[in-house]
């Protein structure tokens, strides 16, 4: 029994060696270079005519071989990567190459959030280059960098995320107007008077000019002419009879824009409580570390409590400490 397992193992082994090594092995099968127009046409489910029609284009390499008309391979993958009007049954999306170097008019509509008819209107108003493939208008993306990069009102979704970001830290000219109660033209007259311009940056945004606020804040700090109005105050913070801390958290309101930022008639934030006793953050959290007065916790944010705080602070300013 064991004889006979050696021999057929050496069977396999000899026949094995021989296919390998023989003269007359199986060889690979040649990639196929060639196919027929009819394949051609299966290939993108085209009728007869259709087939033809593509062939006597001379789209890409046609030859008769053998008394038929075949179409070169590779010269046809070409002209379907550089098209975007016929598509494979069953295949790889067109327009893989011609997609690389230039964007359809809807892809830009679509990156720009606008109508076909407005890129359009850009194309003929603005001077895009355009080329045209298979009667289909495209844009290269060369040419749609250049033209984007030298305006700013119309914006991808990516950019618009990030202009969105700039313009919580901006206000625009009638905002800040409305901040100090003037007129837009005073406004304009504060950004170019040289007693004030200094203390501004602005940035352009869809073509709008706009002040960050970090600068408008430091405009407030920086002199004593132009207070905020108070016309702009919510209920509460015009209720308040504290001027220098109403004016404190009038400028934290026009930095942050979010009123949970401030504190109210009953509670202090602790910087509003290290504004009114004029030291650092820090010493309120000692402070209250030390016993001095109590915090409380408000939802997920920590208050000094108003009337305690003030009556400490009032002796504390009695004994001169």
């Amino acid at each position: 029994m064991n004889q006979v397992v050696i021999e057929e193992t050496l069977f396999e082994e000899v026949l094995s060696e021989i296919e390998e090594n023989g003269k007359y092995k199986r060889l690979p099968p040649k990639e196929k270079t060639w196919m027929t127009v009819l394949e051609m046409g299966n290939l993108l489910g085209l009728k007869k005519t259709g087939r033809y029609w593509l062939v006597q284009k001379n789209y890409f390499e046609c030859r008769e071989i053998a008394g038929q008309m075949r179409v070169n391979i590779a010269s046809f993958e070409k002209w379907y990567a550089n098209q975007v009007k016929y598509q494979k049954v069953n295949g790889e999306e067109p327009g893989k190459n011609l997609k690389k170097w230039s964007y359809s008019i809807s892809e830009v509509a679509k990156m720009l959030g606008i109508s076909e008819t407005t890129v359009y209107d850009l194309i003929k108003r603005d001077g895009i280059k355009t080329v045209t493939v298979d009667y289909w208008i495209r844009i290269p993306k060369k040419s749609f960098q250049e033209w984007y990069e030298k305006q700013s009102k119309y914006r991808t979704h990516k950019d618009r995320r990030k202009d969105e970001e700039l313009e919580d830290a901006t206000i625009t000219m009638p905002e800040m107007a409305r901040l100090l109660g003037i007129t837009r033209s005073q406004v304009y007259g504060i950004l170019k008077n040289s007693k004030y311009s200094h203390f501004f940056e602005t940035i352009v945004i869809a073509e709008k000019k706009r002040i960050t606020k970090e600068s408008f804040q430091k405009f407030l700090d920086g002199q004593d002419y132009y207070k905020l109005d108070s016309a702009n105050d919510y209920e509460e913070l015009s209720m308040e009879q504290n001027f220098s801390l109403a004016n404190y958290r009038r400028k934290k309101l026009a930095k942050t824009g979010d009123r949970s930022k401030n504190g109210n008639l009953g509670y202090l934030t602790f910087d509003e409580a290290a504004f009114l006793a004029k030291v650092s953050r820090g010493m309120i959290y000692k402070w209250i570390d030390d016993g001095k007065f109590s915090s409380v916790k408000i939802g997920y944010i920590s208050r000094v409590k108003r009337d305690e705080f003030e009556v400490w602070l009032k002796e504390r300013e009695r004994k001169g400490n």
